[in-house]
């Protein structure tokens, strides 16, 4: 499957959302997460509030910063390549997934931060989490296009019953979500490298799943 180039909107859109994102952690680190208003994180980043609301709906949402989502370029594009077997669509967006990191990758230190906040800041906590089970939620939803009618394995409609379409969409991505969580911890947890690049360590979880899940 052909992957398009990422536009210049969405290259911008993702530099302004990492920008807020180390604004709202800086600040956070150096005054106390409960002094930290959304004005002094939009003067930080050199946005004004209306543009800090476009990204993100709350500065415990900024603190954390979930995944963002693939280019929806790259997403619609998998959406719309055609029915395959369930195990292959689950490669196919662990692969997406993959390659979105490799373009947008987290900061080591900046994902510690996040973790030390949240142990001690429910709302942070709470606020991560919802922004993962937003982009799986969307991941879903193209996988879900994907399969097509009947691609779930049931028989019959896509009413969402047991087998149907929309319940192996969501298990696929789930599983590639499982992936790529893996990965992210195990690198979190290994010594830095001179690349330092989560990559290594979400490919290798995503082909162990790969392997579990062959006949």
């Amino acid at each position: 499957m052909v992957k398009p180039a990422e536009g210049l909107r969405e290259r911008r859109r993702r530099e302004t959302r990492r920008s807020i994102h180390s604004a709202a952690l800086r600040l956070a680190l150096a005054h106390g997460f409960d002094k930290v208003t959304v004005e002094m994180i939009s003067e930080e980043a050199g946005v004004s509030p209306r543009t800090f609301f476009n990204y993100f709906g709350s500065k415990e949402a900024a603190v954390a910063r979930g995944p963002a989502g693939p280019d929806p370029r790259a997403l619609e594009a998998f959406a719309a390549a055609g029915p395959a077997e369930p195990r292959e669509v689950l490669a196919e967006l662990a692969a997406l997934i993959t390659a979105d990191l490799s373009k947008n990758p987290p900061l080591r230190a900046e994902l510690h931060a996040v973790m030390e906040i949240s142990r001690t800041t429910p709302g942070v906590a709470a606020a991560f989490l919802a922004q993962l089970d937003d982009f799986q939620r969307t991941l879903a939803g193209a996988v879900a296009r994907r399969l097509g009618d009947g691609g779930g394995g049931g028989e019959g409609g896509t009413d969402g019953g047991p087998g149907e379409p929309d319940e192996t969409a969501a298990l696929i991505a789930a599983l590639a979500m499982a992936a790529v969580r893996t990965g992210l911890e195990r690198w979190k947890s290994a010594a830095p490298r001179s690349d330092d690049s989560p990559v290594p360590y979400v490919e290798h979880s995503a082909a162990l799943l790969r392997a579990l899940l062959t006949p």
